[in-house]
């Protein structure tokens, strides 16, 4: 009867991840698809477009990223000597360096069409899910994105994600973690550096 049992459970979790990971994989394909509605609109992919192609992403993944959660773990340690304003000022910055790095990508990639990729393996937590996705650019070239999509209160976010192997999260930590080494401990005048890096000529004074 206890085999039985631990079958039964096993069974139903197994259930359980498996309908986690559809509805992750929903964020994305959703996502994924307003991605694809955006760069339709060609006029949107010049330089002097930037600002605006900046905007329509913002809104499409808003939603999606937890770009809060993101830039705390970026700051890694040093997110506990930061101020309240320094850590909002950085999540500030952080969100337009990952919008314009998407951007880069995307406009980069010249994306077709893509495939998401069912897991051969369930997660080890329900609430916590890997979503791979296959992009195919226009010469057939196909390029791997994996997103970490982790579930709370407000439903799946992206908690990081690897752009064609590159692991996007822990690259921006290591380049703060550097910055912080360079500045003697100056978490505010890094944040300045950063922003001027990613908005020339928009820091504050």
């Amino acid at each position: 009867m206890r085999f039985v049992t631990v079958l039964i459970m096993l069974f139903t979790f197994s259930v359980n991840a498996q309908a986690k990971w559809e509805e992750a994989s929903a964020v994305i394909e959703t996502s994924t698809h307003e991605m694809l509605k955006i760069l339709e609109h060609e006029e949107l992919l010049v330089e002097e477009q930037q600002e605006n192609l900046l905007s329509e992403l913002d809104m499409a993944l808003s939603p999606v990223v937890d770009f809060d959660y993101i830039s705390k773990v970026v700051m890694g340690k040093y997110y506990r000597k930061a101020s309240d304003e320094e850590r909002a000022a950085f999540s500030g910055v952080f969100k337009t360096t990952l919008l314009k790095t998407y951007a880069k990508a995307i406009v980069g990639f010249k994306i077709e069409k893509y495939e998401i990729v069912r897991p051969q393996k369930r997660s080890p937590s329900p609430q916590k899910q890997i979503v791979n996705v296959n992009v195919f650019a226009a010469d057939g070239t196909k390029y791997s994105l994996v997103y970490y999509m982790k579930k709370g209160d407000g439903g799946w976010r992206l908690v990081n994600a690897l752009l064609d192997g590159i692991n996007l999260r822990l690259t921006f930590k290591n380049q703060f973690a550097d910055m912080v080494q360079k500045n003697r401990g100056d978490v505010g005048a890094v944040i300045s550096s950063w922003k001027e890096k990613v908005d020339p000529g928009k820091s504050e004074a």
